[in-house]
């Protein structure tokens, strides 16, 4: 080939490259040498799970390139090596930038980025702490080989080091903080911090206590901005939502619903995080194990579903949670319980409120339901046979139409009892379906002297837990 026409080529190919180039708003380059010819991934967090965005396979040097045509959104992203090993990198607006990994018996120490200003400041914070820790590890082994007497001597010597090592990154973190404060990096960091100025920091009374626990549950999210959809892209924000539920707001069902829908209330600047949050504190409440975590999703509904906030999902979408909520939107615990006229087995009439002792078990129940069979004798003999005269009445509803069968499953269970109360509504004047959530059999409410739901859906031995919690004298 003569010279012009290698010429043509190479200017061909250098323009078509730079046309590549000019179209591709990331290039995001890696180098990792010890890994010749293998696959890796681009990752990144979100909503507290890991999801894969792109995967390559590396040269024969160990080098490749993720190209997209247009920016990936801001967060926290992964290089995945394999199961084991990967490497976290910060991705802002400027997202042309190389990543290098030396040795991959160390991803985490020996990786290094350049090209990006936002994404080399994060690592090199990363590349700090390292140092620091190393350092840290460092003073403690030199204590830990001291006699027991060089380490009383010695003691507030080392716990000086480790003090100063303490402040020096807690400042170097705050000057990080204040140099990218507009920008993505500074607002990532800010976040990771704690509220720490709270009112009673040490408190020493009660009242200082619950002072300093109000104003953290307040002030949780301070650092960050919770109308910010790029945190949700990150390895700690989602867990921190889960944390502030956990940990930051008493475990009651109504603290916690209240406190969910303040801070879905934080969100409403922003149509994603405002979903986002929204669908976090809904799962957060189904999955649950503890009792009345329902009353978190029952309160969402009310306040975003019911007046009209809520504009994603379908037709079909709103009708399933409308029709769940309508299962427990008179029954949760803490509510009071609704008053039912029902009959007994001699057709005398009985209202719910007409028992009084410390606690009512109401219970429904169907004689035919396999469930039923094998629980409703359980709780007569475990339950009502132990407490009957102690402070309980049991109102055993049948919600079955046939009252023979009725009449025969008591008689074949011997359920009867001056506490225990065979009842039923035959002409079906009380709603007891609409008040109670029966779609599914047995269903057990426990209820206080003041016929306060303090109890829902429970097992047998869960009711001996609860009930096993007053002295014979209680009534």
């Amino acid at each position: 080939m003569k010279f012009k026409q290698l010429l043509f080529v190479a200017f061909i190919f250098v323009t078509f490259t730079s046309v590549l180039a000019a179209n591709d708003a990331v290039g995001i380059e890696v180098k990792i040498p010890q890994l010749s010819e293998r696959k890796i991934f681009l990752c990144y967090y979100f909503n507290g799970l890991i999801y894969k965005q792109d995967s390559l396979y590396l040269s024969p040097q160990g080098e490749g390139v993720f190209h997209n045509k247009e920016n990936y959104k801001e967060g926290i992203y992964l290089i995945v090596l394999n199961s084991n090993q990967y490497a976290d990198f910060l991705l802002s607006d400027d997202q042309t930038l190389t990543i290098t990994i030396t040795d991959t018996t160390d991803v985490f120490k020996h990786t290094r980025i350049s090209g990006a200003e936002q994404s080399e400041a994060f690592q090199s914070w990363i590349d700090y702490l390292n140092e620091k820790r190393d350092a840290r590890e460092q003073i403690q082994k030199q204590y830990q080989a001291f006699s027991e007497e060089e380490k009383e001597k010695n003691r507030e010597q080392f716990q000086k080091q480790l003090d100063d090592l303490d402040e020096e990154v807690e400042q170097n973190q705050k000057n990080l903080i204040a140099h990218y404060k507009d920008q993505w990096v500074g607002r990532f960091f800010l976040g990771t911090q704690p509220v720490t100025t709270g009112p009673y920091p040490t408190p020493q009374t009660q009242e200082e206590f619950n002072k300093e626990f109000s104003y953290q549950k307040e002030h949780f999210f301070d650092n960050i901005d919770l109308q910010d959809r790029r945190f949700w892209r990150t390895n700690y924000f989602p867990l921190k939502v889960t944390e502030y539920m956990e940990n930051q707001i008493e475990q009651h069902p109504d603290s916690l619903a209240a406190a969910a829908s303040r801070l879905v209330a934080k969100t409403m600047g922003d149509s994603i995080t405002f979903q986002l949050m929204m669908n976090r504190l809904i799962d957060f409440s189904a999955k649950s194990k503890i009792m009345g975590m329902e009353n978190i999703w029952a309160k969402l509904v009310e306040d975003y579903y019911h007046k009209g906030f809520v504009t994603w999902g379908d037709s079909t979408h709103h009708s399933n949670i409308e029709f769940e909520y309508n299962k427990l939107r008179y029954n949760r615990i803490g509510m009071t319980a609704y008053d039912m006229d029902l009959q007994d087995s001699t057709g005398k009439q009985m209202k719910l409120y007409d028992l009084n002792e410390k606690y009512t078990l109401l219970y429904f129940y169907e004689p035919s339901c396999g469930h039923c069979i094998k629980t409703t004798p359980e709780i007569y003999e475990k339950i009502y046979r132990k407490y009957a005269g102690k402070g309980l009445d049991v109102a055993a509803v049948c919600i079955s139409n046939d009252r023979q069968e009725w009449l025969n499953f008591v008689k074949q269970n011997h359920l009867e009892g001056a506490h225990w109360h065979n009842l039923w509504d035959p002409d079906r004047k009380s709603f007891f379906w609409h008040f109670y959530d029966t779609s599914a059999t047995p269903s057990v409410y426990v209820l206080d002297k003041d016929k306060i739901i303090v109890a829902k859906k429970i097992d047998p031995s869960a009711l001996d837990i609860i009930f096993g919690d007053y002295p014979d004298d209680s009534k």
